[in-house]
């Protein structure tokens, strides 16, 4: 069985906790965490670019996985910008 990877857009809800949020991060149970990286967005501004995997066969995986950052206490939104096969 295959695996999927997804990247995800993450904004924080406060840009002091930025690398606070990058750690809750790693601990999102629906998916494997790959990496994360902060992306400069303008002024000092950054955001969050998290890459996680999942099983391919899995429908539902990637909806919950979704759901469970934006949960996340730290977490403002996030977005799913790609998806690839491993």
């Amino acid at each position: 069985m295959g695996k999927t990877v997804l990247i995800y857009k993450v904004n924080t809800v406060d840009m002091e906790k930025l690398d606070e949020t990058l750690e809750s991060l790693k601990t999102v149970k629906k998916g494997e965490f790959r990496d994360a990286r902060r992306i400069p967005i303008a002024f000092g501004a950054e955001m969050i670019k998290a890459a996680f995997t999942v099983p391919e066969k899995d429908d539902k995986i990637v909806e919950e996985l979704t759901k469970e950052i934006n949960e996340l206490p730290l977490v403002e939104d996030a977005e799913m910008q790609e998806m690839t096969l491993l």
